[in-house]
């Protein structure tokens, strides 16, 4: 029997194939119309394939007409009819043959038409408002490559890649310049024209891979000298430099904070943020980012500033070399690297765009050691080819130095308190640097110092870092009102004088030591009247940094104190419920040691 009937149907997502003939032979007839009905054994479809003759007796799929090329009515049915003969003659079926009927055979003509004439916009790219008439301006101009027109017009620029618009935009184009669009090519299409997945994104963003380590030139030998290491940011820091007989940080920490007030230290400072500033307005992008002024800066001297945001509170503070006419280096704190940067780039893009300055980040580009203490000069003359003295490098000086015939850089700046310099060269040199001049510090009875005795050295002389500027405090509440210029304009200037932020009521930096039965300080803890009860309404303030100084033999700490200025010698009670510490202190002026700053200036 002849396969007469077969019934397709889906079983569980599983494509069946039923009949009811009871045999099957003559094979395959595509002739013989299908129809579904009755149910008989399950056939799949590799059993009714089977049946199929071999390769080259079923007829392909045949193109006719306008699919074909073929755009008149006569060519579509000659060459259907055609198509019809060379399958019934492959079937063994061939024979008498239907008669074409005569239709209308015009020949069909064809032609682009990219862009409509007439005196409105002709759009292209929706996303980035191209018409017609800018690439035939891109290709006025001579931007006749695809590339070149991509980036005059900014076509095929937006989130869509071109998708919208880019066969459009590439065929005017060519008939603009007199080329085909095969000989005017296509651009590049980037991400999201092909979808990236999340996955991708996401690949490695895990343990190392999501938050990856910066190692300092300093790191292998900090290491062997079994450092404890800090995390600043991504770099990694040396927190102490434990040395035999040493049982806690502590001790460490002392040791290295009497070494530098004594003798000499060094720390790796390399993570400060370097911004390299050029340009004949260099001065003015200086005067309108810091509070104070630059343009009077001379050349070979630094200056410290600070920067506001535009609601009028720090943003960073940090020193400016002019090391030429038009040639200044900005450096920033370690943790707003980044944001000033960006912020640069924002004034000079958006706000000055029409200023001629340029800047670079060379934060990686050099290593930095600072050299502090009384014997800080003697050990750089022992190091450097040209020997330095107060007079030609007095304080806050900076100029070209060299290192056995490297050439690099001195800053005389302190972050200590002490006699101190910073000393740059390539970070190629970063490693023998560093271990050349531990070896010439230990030989003067001193040696390396980490971010443990830095902070304790910074916290004596009352110098700020980001725990003290975390972005809710003023110029006034830190007590560098001084700073704020009133002869000329500078971001925040205007919101920084709001009544609220000159409020006397306002926290103001202070300075705490114990005088209590409990000698412990710690940050974090919140400042209230002796006799509030302590509750939060009765909030006074609370205290960012705190450390131990060996200097002065008890814990000092710094905070900020509603109307602190004129709470000098108060009693103020510090409490810290997680450490289950309750001490009375003593307010002081933030700086505890050396406030004429004879030590450092030498």
């Amino acid at each position: 029997k002849r396969l007469e009937s077969v019934t397709v149907r889906s079983v569980r997502g599983e494509e069946k194939i039923q009949t009811d003939c009871l045999a099957m032979s003559g094979g395959w007839n595509p002739s013989v119309h299908l129809t579904c009905h009755l149910n008989a054994r399950p056939l799949w479809r590799r059993d009714l394939l089977a049946f199929v003759p071999a390769a080259g007796a079923v007829p392909g799929m045949r193109a006719v007409g306008a699919c074909n090329g073929s755009f008149s009515t006569q060519a579509a049915l000659t060459e259907g009819a055609a198509a019809a003969d060379a399958v019934l003659d492959e079937l063994g079926m061939g024979g008498a043959r239907s008669d074409v009927p005569v239709a209308e055979d015009a020949p069909y003509q064809i032609a682009p038409l990219w862009a409509v004439p007439g005196k409105g916009r002709a759009w292209l790219d929706f996303q980035n408002d191209v018409t017609v008439k800018d690439v035939t301006q891109a290709a006025g101009e001579n931007f006749r490559s695809v590339e070149h027109m991509k980036r005059y017009t900014t076509q095929g620029m937006a989130t869509d890649q071109g998708k919208n618009s880019n066969v459009a935009a590439l065929a005017v184009l060519a008939d603009v310049t007199g080329r085909s669009i095969p000989e005017t090519g296509t651009t590049t299409f980037r991400p999201p024209f092909v979808p990236v997945s999340i996955g991708a994104m996401g690949a490695g963003a895990a343990d190392q891979g999501f938050k990856p380590r910066r190692f300092l030139t300093s790191h292998g030998a900090s290491e062997e000298r079994g450092a404890s290491q800090l995390e600043v940011g991504l770099w990694y820091r040396a927190a102490y430099f434990p040395k035999q007989g040493e049982s806690n940080w502590r001790q460490s920490c002392d040791r290295e904070v009497m070494s530098v007030r004594r003798a000499v230290g060094v720390c790796d400072v390399s993570t400060l943020g370097k911004i390299d500033i050029q340009g004949p307005d260099a001065a003015k992008l200086l005067d309108f980012v810091y509070t104070n002024t630059f343009s009077t800066l001379k050349v070979g001297r630094v200056r410290y500033g600070l920067m506001l945001r535009e609601d009028g509170f720090v943003m960073d503070d940090g020193t400016c070399a002019r090391l030429g006419d038009r040639h200044y280096v900005m450096t920033t704190t370690t943790a707003a690297a980044g944001d000033v940067m960006a912020h640069l780039e924002f004034v000079a893009q958006v706000l000055r765009p029409q200023w001629d300055v340029r800047f670079t980040s060379v934060t990686e580009h050099w290593a930095q050691f600072a050299v502090a203490g009384p014997k800080s000069r003697e050990l750089l003359n022992g190091l450097l080819d040209a020997p330095i003295d107060r007079e030609s490098w007095p304080f806050m000086a900076c100029g070209e130095v060299s290192v056995m015939g490297v050439k690099g850089r001195l800053f005389r700046i302190s972050f200590s308190g002490e006699e101190a310099y910073e000393l740059a060269l390539p970070a190629g040199y970063g490693d023998s640097l560093f271990r050349t001049l531990l070896s010439r510090a230990e030989a003067l009875g001193g040696g390396a110092y980490g971010m443990e005795a830095l902070n304790v050295l910074r916290i004596e002389k009352g110098f700020i870092t980001h725990a003290e500027i975390n972005g809710t405090v003023t110029a006034h509440d830190l007590g560098l009102a001084g700073m704020v210029s009133a002869k000329k304009d500078f971001i925040g200037k205007a919101m920084a004088h709001r009544p609220g932020l000159m409020d006397a009521e306002r926290m103001q930096m202070v300075g705490l030591k114990p005088i209590g039965a409990v000698k412990q300080l710690s940050a974090g803890a919140h400042l209230f009247a002796p006799e509030d009860p302590v509750e939060r309404v009765h909030d006074q303030g609370y205290v960012t940094s705190a450390g131990f100084s060996p200097e002065l033999g008890h814990m000092i700490a710094l905070g900020f104190l509603k109307r602190g200025a004129t709470r000098i010698g108060d009693e103020i009670r510090l409490v810290d419920h997680m450490r289950g510490i309750d001490t009375l202190c003593e307010v002081v002026e933030p700086v505890f040691y050396d406030p004429e700053g004879e030590r450092t200036r030498g």
